[in-house]
């Protein structure tokens, strides 16, 4: 019989890494992942993310236990779209009008970040961090490693128009995911013969966007799902890869963070199951069902 992924997870030979997506207040569904991973006895010898799951790769590379997991919980389920996504007329008229190359300042986040990131520098955390930017000039995808965090984390969170870009040295960058929204490569160039993907689900792609900040993320994620199915399969004999369950909402936008405890709890209970069927054990068994979260009509205001 096969040993389950987290058995092999646990024992396995060489790195082992977690490689978390993008996806705004959806990036909810990553702490109950983790969660489940932790439990499991899967632990990462380093982590890699993209955009906001750069955010919760960071603060559980900064706290890589279970107890590390429990307060990000806790620090999502007081988020409000204001602490990310604030809206201001002034801001959004110098955006509309070419005064300025973004709707929504970044001052919130900026703010939340040095508020609870337990770190300074990329390179205190306790387990490495790769944060996935892209260089707004040429295109390309750029790993930050090492140097302020905080700025590193607001880079691989501009999302182009939404966000403005973020100066580091004397080159900006923007959303990572723009490059490299899941950066499954990543790890395997950093060594890792183990990883397990931590997607975010892409509903937003079912019906159409009505604003900037949805037709920056439907246009993002739909150049994800064209590439993540095949970066896997490129990789198939290089790495042993789990792709935990996606999520696939029908109610819940990317800047809706009013159902935090139920995306948390979809995301624990999917991993769980997945981390317990000995069937996903071989190589690389990537998760085609998606499941649809039935959320409480009388939060979803």
């Amino acid at each position: 019989m096969s040993a389950s992924p987290a058995a092999q997870g646990a024992t396995g030979k060489g790195p082992c890494a977690f490689v978390l997506s993008g996806g705004g207040s959806l990036g909810a569904v990553q702490v109950g992942m983790l969660r489940a991973l932790f439990e499991q006895g899967v632990c990462p010898d380093f982590v890699v993310g993209t955009s906001v799951g750069a955010v919760n790769a960071a603060w559980i590379a900064g706290c890589p236990d279970p107890d590390g997991v429990l307060e990000l919980g806790e620090i999502w389920k007081g988020l409000r779209r204001q602490d990310v996504f604030p809206l201001s007329p002034i801001t959004s008229a110098r955006g509309l009008i070419g005064r300025a190359n973004h709707f929504i300042s970044n001052e919130n986040l900026r703010n939340l970040l040095e508020r609870h990131l337990p770190f300074k520098r990329l390179e205190e955390s306790k387990v490495p961090v790769h944060v996935v930017a892209t260089e707004l000039k040429s295109g390309r995808a750029t790993i930050l490693t090492s140097g302020p965090a905080v700025p590193a984390l607001l880079a691989s969170c501009a999302i182009p128009g939404v966000f403005p870009p973020v100066t580091i040295g004397r080159r900006e960058f923007v959303d990572g995911g723009v490059a490299n929204h899941t950066p499954i490569t990543v790890a395997i160039e950093l060594g890792a013969v183990k990883i397990y993907v931590l997607p975010v689900g892409y509903p937003w792609l079912n019906r159409e966007p009505t604003n900037a900040l949805g037709m920056a993320l439907h246009a993002l994620a739909r150049i994800v799902e064209q590439k993540l199915d095949a970066e896997v399969d490129a990789n198939r004999g290089v790495a042993d890869i789990h792709v935990l369950p996606a999520l696939d909402l029908a109610d819940v936008s990317p800047a809706d963070f009013s159902h935090t405890q139920e995306l948390v709890d979809w995301g624990y209970r999917a991993a769980r199951r997945y981390l317990g069927s000995s069937a996903n054990g071989r190589g690389v068994v990537p998760e085609k069902a998606r499941r649809t979260l039935r959320l409480d009509p009388a939060r979803a205001a």
